[in-house]
């Protein structure tokens, strides 16, 4: 019996319905492998559509390793893939997620295996397994704030503190700076961590407008008027959503609104390891009134649960005892890995192979995606898609979870100047480059597609 799907199948343009279609068949054994597929002009006829749509469906089902195009012979079903399982059909989980900003692998898993051998080795995991300083040992806060110095700001390790990442740190220096219910400042499109904070502290986040430097000046200080808010929470480094890269003029601009308006900054630059030529923090224009925080979750690996910040001296006390009450303390075998490889020089190693690898794929980013993508300052691992006349990121979003792609649409605070609608697309979330390659070449054509209307 000749194979036809039952259309229309999910949603999205009918080519990509098609592909849809035939992995559920496969996954639940309606079609065989090996079983011979109409032509394209078969399939056209029966279904209606042109033979345009129905090559485009051949094509990207060839693509994901459904079937076999042979010249000469026809178009054969390939044998189903671990990926193909029932559970793993259209309704299942997504094969490639460019919703988590997640770095690409580099070696880092055979690098902390290593150092962990060395901490056993040497008899040091003792040390590490009891209730030890809040603000995190001595010898971690001094190895880190000789990083920090040397890659971004000069600090003193008697002002560092060793955290839970960088999202606890954020949530501390929140919970020191705002009382439940007071407004907080942030990009309009900001840090999903910071929403979800926001949510559980009761803060009322005041969205700021955006343009192709980051933060609008004036719009801060019209914000700081309007809101009453003494804090400003933001990413000066290629910013979370858009990747915006805010030159030094800017963020001079940004710390004398603040220094104004007596208010505070807490400033995550969790991708400031990616700019080989750092550019100044705010925190060395507001050394004492920031609180700049990083993480070792993107330069070496998220699993860590590692980021250190900088307080400014006169809250110390308070800053001890917020990270007393949320945790007692850092893990500090995860800090020792840490502490480890900034001492060997291996984790500057790390950082230069992840900078090749956010180059790598930024350039197949603009290679696929050309024009739609915004300028990039510093290749990263996030890069911001531009919809087009008549698209839509939500409908982006929908339609490209029908090809086994996650995506997340923004959702800007304020209705607002916030660059246009758009997409974050995370690009170290694909196993591979080729696999990168492939879901944005899918997400081109989706974009691309005269039909997808049709639905």
């Amino acid at each position: 019996m000749v194979w036809y799907p039952k259309l229309p199948f999910g949603e999205g343009p009918r080519y990509l319905q098609i592909v849809d279609a035939l992995r559920s068949d496969i996954a639940t054994g309606t079609v065989a492998a090996g079983e011979q597929l109409p032509t394209h002009r078969e399939m056209a006829s029966r279904l209606g559509l042109s033979v345009g749509t129905v090559s485009k469906a051949y094509a990207a089902a060839e693509r994901r390793g459904l079937i076999s195009g042979q010249v000469g012979r026809g178009t054969f079903v390939m044998p189903p893939s671990p990926e193909l399982s029932v559970s793993e059909a259209p309704e299942g989980p997504r094969l490639v997620n460019l919703a988590l900003n997640a770095p690409p692998a580099t070696g880092e898993d055979q690098l902390l295996a290593r150092t962990l051998a060395a901490i056993l080795e040497e008899n040091r995991l003792p040390g590490l397994l009891g209730y030890l300083p809040h603000q995190g040992r001595e010898d971690h806060r001094v190895t880190v704030a000789d990083w920090i110095s040397r890659h971004a700001l000069r600090v003193e390790p008697a002002n560092v503190y060793i955290t839970h990442g960088a999202q606890h740190a954020i949530s501390v220096a929140a919970r020191l700076l705002a009382r439940q219910g007071a407004s907080v400042l942030t990009e309009n499109l900001t840090y999903s961590g910071m929403t979800a904070l926001a949510l559980m502290e009761g803060y009322a986040l005041h969205g700021v407008a955006m343009d192709a430097h980051g933060l609008v000046p004036a719009a801060l200080d019209r914000a700081f008027g309007e809101s009453g808010a003494k804090v400003l929470y933001c990413t000066p480094t290629l910013q979370s959503a858009t990747a915006i890269l805010m030159p030094a003029e800017r963020r001079r601009e940004i710390a004398e609104v603040v220094q104004r308006h007596d208010a505070w900054v807490i400033e995550d630059d969790a991708y400031g390891f990616l700019c080989s030529d750092p550019l100044p923090t705010l925190a060395s224009y507001l050394p004492d009134r920031s609180f700049y925080i990083v993480s070792f979750a993107k330069c070496l690996s998220p699993g860590l649960r590692v980021g250190a910040m900088v307080a400014p001296t006169a809250f110390r006390d308070r800053t001890v005892n917020a990270i007393r009450s949320t945790g007692w303390m850092a893990t500090p075998l995860m800090a020792d890995l840490v502490a480890r490889t900034i001492g060997d020089g291996s984790l500057d190693k790390q950082i230069e192979l992840k900078r090749a690898a956010a180059a790598e794929r930024t350039t197949i980013a603009r290679e696929m995606l050309g024009s739609l993508l915004a300028p990039v300052g510093v290749p990263a691992f996030h890069a911001w898609l531009q919809m087009p006349a008549g698209r839509t990121s939500q409908g982006l979003s929908a339609q490209a979870a029908q090809a086994g792609i996650t995506l997340a649409a923004p959702s800007p605070l304020r209705a607002i100047p916030s660059m246009g609608d758009g997409i974050r697309l995370c690009l170290g979330g694909a196993s591979t480059p080729d696999a990168l390659r492939g879901a944005l070449a899918t997400l081109r054509e989706i974009l691309s597609d005269a039909e997808m209307a049709l639905v």
